[in-house]
């Protein structure tokens, strides 16, 4: 992944963090039984950092209690396409 740089900023660690809090505040939300606002914080999250593994899962946990089975499948699969994608880079590097 290329790091984008403006002025010296490097606006794609911004991202990572931005996209880390939202998951945070989501999971928070959905240990709080608030499954809506949870779905909008992983949401944006993802937005944030396409990325972001831990929020796709804990979005398709949120959808399966909202009963969004399809929409669970969805994110899972996500999850495991990036993670496998991680575990062969580290693999990589061995």
């Amino acid at each position: 992944m290329e790091m984008a740089v403006i002025n010296g900023f490097n606006t794609n660690q911004t991202f990572i963090h931005l996209s880390n809090n939202y998951c945070i505040k989501g999971t928070i939300m959905a240990d709080r039984g608030m499954l809506k606002e949870a779905l909008e914080n992983f949401n944006k999250a993802i937005e944030s950092n396409t990325g972001n593994h831990v929020a796709y899962f804990n979005r398709a946990t949120v959808k399966i209690d909202l009963g969004d089975l399809e929409g669970a499948k969805n994110d899972f699969e996500n999850f495991d396409m990036l993670t496998k994608n991680v575990v062969t880079k580290v693999k990589g590097l061995l």
